[in-house]
C-alpha cells in the first residue's frame, strides 16, 4: 500500500494507515488520509478517491482560505468547514507561559494551537466525525493548506490516540520536507499574496522534531497526560477512545 498518494491537483496527500501500536495492533488502510490542499484535484482524482472510499473531508483552513480556494465539491464526500485559526481562545498565552519555554517557532505555535479552546473545539469536531465513520469501506480526509501544521497537529492527536509511538509520529510529521524538497511548488502553492501572511510564514518553514516535543510538553505540562487532555480539552473519553480505536485499528 502507497504511503503517499501522488494524484493530480493534491498537495501532500498521504495515507496513515499501516503504521503500528504500542499494543502490537496496526493502523488500518483506506480510513484516514491527511492532505494539504484539494483545490485543484481532477476528475480523475476524484475517480481514485472514490474509489478509495472517501466520505468525510474536514477542513482545517480560515474561513477566507476556503473562499479564496474551495475544496472541489463532490456527491460521494460530505464537506465540513473546521478553520483553526483563527485563534479565539487562550492559546498563546497559555504557551507563553510554559517554564523555561525556548521552543522553534513551528513549537510555539503548534503549543498554541493545541492549548487554544478554539482550536480544540476543531479538532473536537475531527474526532467527532472520525466515530462517525464506522463503515468499513469509508475513509476520513482532513487537510488544510499545506498539510503541515494545522494538518500535521490533527495527524499528531490521532495517531498518539491509536497508541502509536512517538518516533513514529515524528517520522510521518518528518516526511512533509520530502513533500516541499521542490521549493519552486513551495512558492507557488504555500506562498500567495492573497493568503494570510502568519500562515505563509507558517507554511514556508520546515517541520522539525522539536516541535512534535513541543506539543506533548504543553499537553502534559497543563493536562498532565494526553488521555485526560483528549478528554477535557476534546471531549473524548474512554469509551470513545475504545470505539475509536476498534475502528482505526486491526
Amino acid at each position: 500500500m502507497k504511503r503517499i498518494l501522488d494524484l493530480e491537483g493534491a498537495i501532500n496527500l498521504r495515507e496513515l494507515g499501516g503504521y503500528k501500536t504500542t499494543d502490537g495492533k496496526t493502523v488500518k488502510y483506506r480510513k484516514l488520509l491527511r492532505s494539504g490542499d484539494i483545490s485543484n484535484i481532477t476528475s480523475d482524482t476524484l475517480k481514485y478517491l472514490k474509489a478509495y472510499g472517501l466520505k468525510y473531508v474536514v477542513d482545517f483552513r480560515s474561513m477566507n482560505e476556503q473562499k479564496l480556494w474551495p475544496d472541489v465539491n463532490a456527491k460521494f464526500y460530505e464537506i465540513y468547514p473546521d478553520p483553526v485559526y483563527p485563534l479565539k481562545g487562550n492559546g498563546e498565552k497559555l504557551a507563553n507561559i510554559l517554564p523555561q519555554n525556548n521552543d522553534t517557532y513551528l513549537g510555539s505555535i503548534y503549543q498554541s494551537i493545541v492549548l487554544d479552546a478554539h482550536a480544540q473545539q476543531s479538532y473536537s469536531l475531527l474526532f467527532q466525525l472520525l466515530l462517525d465513520n464506522k463503515e468499513e469501506d469509508h475513509s476520513v480526509l482532513f487537510h488544510c493548506a499545506a498539510g503541515k501544521d494545522r494538518t500535521g497537529v490533527g495527524a499528531i492527536l490521532i495517531l498518539k490516540a491509536l497508541q502509536v509511538d512517538t518516533p513514529t509520529i515524528v517520522s510521518d510529521y518528518l516526511l512533509t520536507n520530502l513533500m516541499y524538497s521542490d521549493q519552486k511548488t513551495i512558492d507557488q502553492t504555500l506562498n500567495d499574496e492573497n493568503g494570510d501572511q502568519t500562515i505563509n510564514k507558517m507554511n514556508m518553514t520546515k517541520a522539525d522534531v522539536q516541535s512534535i516535543e513541543s506539543v506533548f510538553k504543553a499537553i502534559e505540562h497543563f493536562y498532565g497526560d494526553f488521555d485526560n487532555y483528549l478528554d477535557k480539552a476534546l471531549g473524548i473519553n474512554t469509551e470513545d477512545l475504545e470505539k475509536l480505536r476498534s475502528i482505526y485499528l486491526e
